[in-house]
């Protein structure tokens, strides 16, 4: 194993040019505090990528790592095959890297995983125009605050990739907002003569009124748990005090198969 260096002053292009040139054959870790990424050559192609936190392989993985500010580039002689996911030449993904490297990276941050939530935003004064296609509307009709991108994609059937394309270019143009509208709450049982509702503190229903769907007050919510993460939706009540907990019916814990003081998912429905 040899470290290399890192992102901050060597450029990732250039150790790719000089494991062709030389024919090495290994794996090129490159490790940040948030994801690594492993590259595989054999003589000196490139054949296989993984990781950036297990979201993409193959190429895409390449353009991601072209986008990362920092890192560490360590390198693992070996001789060893492995079934390529990589199918283009090294020139070409570096060319493509060095052009569109930070954009990909961007994207794939703003959207991490397909729970995410956009709604409209607007734009500032000086924010360029933007150029959206009849197709695009599709997707920008569903951003409510509340759909998440996996519920975009079954409403739309679109590709997740135009999905993604959509949201990054119009965020980026200050035409959309990613929004939290899940919280992480702490399960307490209600007394027996409990409301037959998820009770939740005040501060959470002003937090959500910030969302377009929710501006007028929050009704439902769904809440997600248990060993087989199912969920039950419920009429919403609020009252200060709570700070992060919820209060459930006592047949809400029996339905999720919760445990006192366990973590759950909460979101608005309506």
């Amino acid at each position: 194993m040899s470290l290399i260096g890192s992102l901050e002053d060597t450029k990732l292009a250039d150790v790719l040019r000089l494991f062709s040139a030389g024919k090495k054959s290994g794996r090129l870790l490159v490790t940040n505090d948030e994801s690594q990424a492993t590259l595989r050559f054999e003589k000196g192609a490139l054949v296989h990528a993984y990781g950036a936190a297990g979201r993409m392989e193959g190429e895409d993985v390449v353009l991601d790592v072209f986008g990362w500010t920092a890192g560490q580039l360590t390198f693992i002689p070996e001789e060893k095959t492995i079934t390529p996911n990589v199918r283009r030449g090294l020139g070409q993904i570096i060319e493509d890297g060095e052009r569109l490297g930070a954009a990909f990276h961007r994207m794939h941050a703003l959207v991490p995983n397909d729970r995410v939530v956009f709604q409209m935003a607007a734009p500032a004064e000086e924010a360029p125009a933007a150029k959206i296609a009849p197709r695009d509307f599709r997707v920008l009709r569903l951003l409510d605050g509340c759909r998440d991108v996996r519920e975009v994609m079954e409403a739309t059937k679109l590709p997740r990739a135009e999905i993604l394309r959509v949201l990054f270019e119009l965020t980026e143009l200050g035409y959309l907002e990613r929004v939290e509208n899940q919280r992480s709450l702490r399960a307490v049982p209600q007394g027996l003569f409990g409301k037959d509702s998820a009770e939740m503190d005040r501060h959470l229903e002003d937090d959500w009124k910030k969302l377009l769907r929710f501006g007028h007050g929050v009704l439902k919510v769904e809440v997600r748990g248990g060993a087989a993460a199912r969920a039950v939706s419920l009429t919403a009540s609020f009252r200060p005090g709570l700070i992060r907990e919820v209060q459930l019916p006592r047949a809400v814990f029996s339905d999720l198969g919760l445990r006192e003081g366990e973590d759950v998912q909460v979101k608005p429905l309506g």
